[in-house]
């Protein structure tokens, strides 16, 4: 309590300075508490399950040439031969590819002739191969069977009287649970569309839609021109089966044109973005935590040089060197601990902000108060090498200009 009031004394001396280190302190503790939220955020989603087995997953497409080419026979040829694939657990058609980014939804309801509000949810059309080609669990309800299926032209006008969903979906249209042979209706129509099975889990085709995880399965082959499969390999054996697949299907029949991924590319392009963003969010919160730590070295430094004569009085008076670390680690603590008080009211200030105008996550107090406390242990271990070297300043040196 002795050193308060000329540690005091000696911050109003040098207010400016130790303002703006306050101020650099209160900026960089609302920035990095916000950003810590966004890379937090960021980092959940991209660890969500996506309900499939991913890294086992070959996706394929492929263009026919010839414009009167028969694709339901194609589809037909393909699967068998894909099912017999040495290192093939199961392949199906598809309509579209998750997590490609490309796909088709609509609008769905719990009472026909709706057309207001709704529940948007990603549809797929596909065979009773669907599920396990892409490693999904079935828990509730049944899968489709051959007469399930139908054969529909890309431009027929055909709605399918049953569905697999998730199970978010499923929860979404009926909270109340029990979904399971319940009905829904797409958006005007009063066709009923009868819940016959429930997944699990898939995220779908767009990781970063608001409705991710609904999705709705058709028993349906729709023939065109091109056509989609989901490949799945055994475990380990996905590269091998990538290397072979092309050449097994352009043999059969080579008027055609393919496109081969791995559905992990899939994933890792559909988060990129989020991938980049928590990279520059996190390399910018490291850099401005650095120029915090090299602004107090800085000040520390120069009020040391400024109060050598001082220093080396105070030795001489019998000062030992902890109580001289001590009472620049002290002095710069109160400077930090002001600063970061005025960083805490900044941060929420600023997380208003960005929830409204952005929709970003609140900001929650935990991760308020864990970069408050980073932030103060950096500013004490910055302050900490000149706080030992004023500690090591000797009373003849300090005095020789007296």
């Amino acid at each position: 309590m002795l050193e308060l009031r000329p540690m005091l004394s000696a911050i109003w001396r040098n207010k400016i300075s130790a303002l703006l280190i306050a101020l650099q302190l209160a900026l960089t503790l609302a920035i990095i508490s916000n950003a810590a939220v966004i890379v937090g955020d960021r980092a959940d989603k991209m660890k969500r399950p996506t309900g499939m087995a991913v890294d086992d997953i070959i996706s394929l497409t492929f263009l026919a040439i010839p414009q009167d080419y028969d694709m339901s026979a194609a589809v037909t040829a393909d699967m068998a031969l894909l099912r017999e694939m040495p290192g093939v657990m199961d392949a199906a058609p598809s309509n579209q590819l998750p997590l490609s980014g490309s796909g088709s939804a609509s609008g769905y309801h719990t009472k026909p002739n709706e057309e207001i509000g709704g529940e948007g949810a990603n549809q797929f059309q596909s065979d009773s191969h669907f599920i396990n080609a892409l490693g999904m669990k079935l828990v509730a309800g049944r899968n489709f069977t051959e007469a399930d299926m139908h054969v529909v032209g890309p431009n027929d006008n055909y709605t399918p009287s049953i569905a697999i969903v998730t199970q978010q979906f499923a929860d979404t249209m009926y909270p109340e649970g029990n979904a399971l042979g319940k009905y829904f209706y797409g958006g005007g129509d009063d066709h009923p569309i009868e819940i016959v099975g429930i997944v699990e889990r898939n995220l779908g085709s767009w990781v970063n839609w608001n409705n991710a995880g609904n999705v709705v399965v058709f028993p349906t082959l729709v023939v065109g021109n091109f056509k989609r499969y989901v490949i799945r390999a055994e475990p380990g054996q996905r590269d091998d089966v990538l290397k072979r697949v092309e050449d097994v299907l352009a043999e059969r029949d080579p008027r055609r044109v393919f496109r081969i991924e791995t559905m992990s590319h899939h994933k890792a392009r559909s988060y990129a973005g989020d991938n980049t963003m928590v990279m520059v969010l996190s390399a910018v919160m490291g850099l401005l935590t650095f120029i915090v730590a090299l602004g107090i070295i800085g000040l520390t430094f120069f009020w040391i040089n400024q109060r050598r004569k001082q220093i080396g009085v105070r030795r001489a008076l019998g000062a030992t060197r902890t109580a001289i670390s001590r009472y620049f680690l002290l002095e710069n603590l109160i400077i930090a601990g002001t600063g970061i008080a005025l960083g805490l009211a900044a941060a929420q200030i600023f997380n208003h902000m960005m929830v409204s105008s952005f929709k970003q996550p609140p900001l929650t107090l935990p991760v308020m108060l864990a970069c408050a406390l980073i932030l103060l242990s950096v500013s004490i271990v910055a302050a900490l090498v000149p706080a030992l070297r004023a500690a090591n300043i000797s009373p003849a040196t300090a005095t020789r200009s007296v």
